[in-house]
């Protein structure tokens, strides 16, 4: 083997070990599932449930039973997605590390093997999404269209601000 192809293989192994090790510790912290995503979906839901959302929106009582129902469903699935099982999840974890441990100290690259690792986390975090959108759709379709257009605008203005934008109603730049 030349001395370019195992520095090949030495940077694409650093790459999965670094990729690997991201997405478990990101995975470890929020309980496997990506945070952003999760933190939009709670932030949405407590917007739509609040007494400010359903005034701003002028929700109906009707709407704001379907919308606590679809918030409902959808923590319920991400609860039997996720487990209860703390020290199952650690060993899930500590498992995972193993195969990469294993992968790493083997004399040749599996490549394979590393596919069949990263396409185990990936699998879980599209089901995550999937959880997600499908939340999205029913909520979109428990709005009319007025209250529809009311809250892209507003979650264009919340993109905004979240994105080095104002700060509240200070005019302070957000600190990242």
């Amino acid at each position: 083997m030349t001395m370019s192809a195992k520095i090949s293989k030495l940077v694409l192994i650093c790459g999965l070990v670094t990729a690997s090790l991201g997405t478990t510790a990101v995975m470890a912290k929020e309980g496997g599932h990506h945070k952003q995503g999760h933190s939009q979906q709670k932030h949405q839901a407590r917007f739509l449930l609040s007494e400010r959302g359903a005034d701003k929106l002028s929700l109906t009582q009707a709407q704001q039973t379907q919308l606590q129902t679809i918030f409902d469903a959808q923590k319920a699935q991400f609860k039997v997605l996720r487990g209860d099982d703390k020290e199952a999840m650690k060993k899930a974890r500590m498992a995972h590390k193993e195969k990469m441990k294993t992968l790493l100290e083997m004399p040749t690259f599996d490549e394979a093997a590393a596919k069949e690792l990263l396409t185990e986390r990936q699998t879980k975090g599209e089901q995550f999404a999937l959880i997600n959108l499908r939340t999205q759709h029913q909520v979109w379709q428990v709005l009319n269209a007025e209250q529809r257009e009311k809250y892209s605008a507003m979650k264009k203005r919340m993109g905004k601000k979240g994105k080095g934008g104002k700060k509240g109603d200070r005019g302070e730049k957000k600190e990242g």
